[in-house]
């Protein structure tokens, strides 16, 4: 059966070459924005390495009892480490846990194998208590990770693991994909390869549930609507994070604001060629431009920049609300 992941062939090669050459490493690290394929690609790889009837090295049927249980993430011999919730944090209980069952000899497949997704979101605790065991993996053990950034990894956890960055899918490319193996029309899936910024995985998601696509817009919307109000009635939507438990809700709208500004400096930097700039928000596209003459290049880079820094905050004990008003305070008024 072929992997079937767009945009990562090459990925496979290096993955089925180290399978051919019997020489696999005992961690990969699989690094890329959420979204692009990251947890595809392992599960892939995990059912290559433990398919009971492999037509090929570095191939799986797809068939078997390891193969279907390894895709819907149920094997005995594979352990999942994560967050409870995206954007929470992956603690050392967990970590240890997954050890202990890992010196434990497979129940049936060749490799016991640990997955553990989004490990950026692990703690410094969980980190260090991972490093033994990248150390000193035992017997028949793979140890996958994926993260969507290096820098928030220890160095350690890094130099341990084969590090493979994914790249996003070209759009044309991808609103191909989406027209021939998914059956979207042409104009929608340039829509959606746009909104997902070439992360096929994501575009996938978005193009089975056209209600989060429409989130997403509806967010960008009233980002734009936050641009033409003045401080108070900022400080009004700020409120809406008085409650700690907002902070997954607050990390996705400022995910979405880094698209929302990245658009507008591109736009004003390069308006005259607007049609042939990879937007995020091809849909708001001539607000955008009207917004994007009204503001220096300058100023939309440092907002930018400062909301970056924000996500940074969002992973420490800060106040929520206080953090939003902060943020924008320094966005540009166009009332």
């Amino acid at each position: 059966m072929s992997w079937n992941i767009a945009a990562h062939d090459w990925a496979v090669q290096i993955l089925q070459n180290h399978m051919r050459s019997g020489n696999t490493r005992h961690a990969y690290l699989f690094v890329g924005p959420q979204g692009i394929g990251r947890r595809t690609i392992s599960l892939r790889f995990i059912q290559a390495l433990n398919c009971l009837n492999p037509p090929a090295v570095g191939e799986f049927c797809g068939e078997c009892r390891v193969c279907r249980q390894v895709s819907q993430m149920q094997h005995p011999d594979l352990f999942i480490g994560e967050a409870e919730t995206p954007g929470g944090t992956l603690k050392i209980d967990t970590v240890r846990e997954i050890q202990h069952s890992l010196s434990l000899q497979p129940y049936e497949a060749r490799w016991r194998v640990a997955l553990l997704l989004r490990f950026e979101e692990a703690n410094q605790n969980a980190q260090n208590a991972l490093l033994k065991t990248l150390e000193e993996p035992p017997e028949n053990v793979k140890m996958i990770l994926t993260a969507s950034m290096e820098n928030a990894l220890l160095p350690t956890i890094i130099s341990r693991c084969e590090v493979i960055r994914l790249r996003p899918m070209p759009l044309a490319d991808l609103q191909k994909v989406l027209v021939d193996e998914w059956n979207a029309d042409e104009e929608h899936a340039w829509r959606i390869a746009h909104l997902a910024a070439g992360r096929v995985g994501f575009a996938v998601n978005l193009l089975q549930n056209t209600e989060k696509a429409d989130a997403i817009l509806d967010t960008a919307r009233e980002g734009l609507e936050l641009l033409m109000q003045n401080t108070r009635q900022r400080f009004r939507f700020a409120e809406n994070f008085k409650d700690v438990r907002k902070r997954a809700d607050l990390r996705n709208i400022i995910q979405i604001w880094q698209s929302l500004f990245r658009d507008l400096l591109l736009l004003s930097t390069n308006g005259d060629a607007s049609s042939e700039l990879p937007l995020t928000f091809v849909d708001l596209k001539f607000d955008l431009l009207e917004m994007a003459g009204k503001v220096s290049s300058e100023r939309f880079l440092f907002v930018l920049n400062q909301i970056n820094h924000s996500m940074d905050y969002l992973d420490a004990n800060v106040n929520l609300q206080l953090l939003t008003e902060n943020l924008l305070l320094d966005w540009p008024s166009l009332k």
